[in-house]
């Protein structure tokens, strides 16, 4: 604890790194902490960002963000926080490692834990064969045949959705979370969308390419990619102690320029609760909350007093 940072970013993935490099370029004392593991993490190769014509790995670019971030002096630490709590005017991070580190501000950028089918290998399939997103995603089911994994009417919308680009398509629900309504499920008959009720007990891919999903009761299903449609949830337990407002969802309660209830803690990027999760927003996400912390930071001598406005 005996460094005080002016800000601590937790997570390093576009929107932690995004908000390091203004971090750092407005000559802050910037440290970036993560636990190496979130969507960053994944094997995605991402082809709907700006600026990539034949798309980018969301490695690539984490690497890419940490060379452009250290460039200008922030420093990035391997670790998990575990707890954030008040001390004084400062903010404590308790490190899973029994380090801790003060920070003047805080950007809470630390994403969200994804929920996927449990069966053996299924983390290796993570961006190659088994997705979640059809935003960043869709296109590549152009004409596929398609196992779509949900068990709630919000999955069965997103199902639907993806007729855009196939016909193809299969739903697996689980029976034993299943809280399909009536009226979906007919929908989803109508649209001549398959239903099927299990659980995956194994993937089968050859050289790249997904052969069979094999259900726990021993039904084969033909499929070339597996989405999953199970959610996932904002990375927000380090910050009960600390007074944090949170959404109804659960992910932090952010203003349009990223700033929470308290005045000098901001979050960015998947775990708020604005935009949807994709790079380009986290990214705007943690510019802003860049922008937002670095105007706190000012001391009184570069600040001008507050003006009344007439009538005041």
């Amino acid at each position: 604890m005996t460094t005080t940072w002016d800000c601590v970013i937790v997570g390093a993935g576009p929107a932690g790194l995004s908000a390091a490099v203004y971090m750092a370029r407005f000559r802050r004392r910037t440290l970036v902490i993560d636990a190496g593991f979130g969507r960053w993490s994944y094997g995605q190769h991402n082809e709907n960002y700006l600026g990539f014509p034949r798309g980018v790995s969301a490695r690539r670019l984490h690497h890419l963000g940490v060379a452009q971030a250290t460039r200008f002096g922030a420093e990035i630490c391997a670790d998990r926080v575990e707890r954030v709590r008040h001390e004084d005017d400062l903010y404590a991070l308790d490190l899973a490692t029994g380090a801790g580190v003060r920070a003047r501000t805080v950007i809470w950028a630390a994403g969200v834990h994804d929920l996927w089918p449990d069966f053996d290998g299924s983390a290796r399939l993570v961006g190659r064969q088994l997705f979640w997103c059809i935003v960043c995603d869709g296109w590549r089911t152009l004409d596929r045949r398609v196992l779509l994994l949900g068990n709630d009417d919000h999955a069965a919308g997103t199902v639907l959705q993806f007729l855009t680009y196939t016909p193809h398509l299969t739903m697996l629900v689980d029976p034993e979370h299943d809280t399909l309504s009536p009226h979906v499920k007919r929908k989803l008959e109508r649209s001549s969308v398959r239903l099927l009720y299990g659980r995956v007990r194994r993937v089968r891919v050859t050289d790249g390419e997904m052969r069979e999903v094999r259900l726990v009761d021993g039904t084969t299903v033909e499929a070339d990619l597996l989405f999953s449609l199970y959610g996932s949830r904002p990375n927000t337990d380090a910050l009960t102690d600390l007074g944090v407002d949170l959404a109804r969802n659960g992910h932090v309660r952010i203003d349009e320029k990223n700033k929470t209830n308290l005045p000098t803690f901001f979050a960015a990027g998947d775990v708020t609760n604005k935009h949807g999760h994709q790079v380009a927003t986290a990214v705007h996400e943690g510019a802003q909350a860049a922008q937002a912390a670095n105007h706190v930071l000012y001391p009184v001598r570069q600040q001008l007093p507050q003006m009344k406005r007439d009538g005041g």
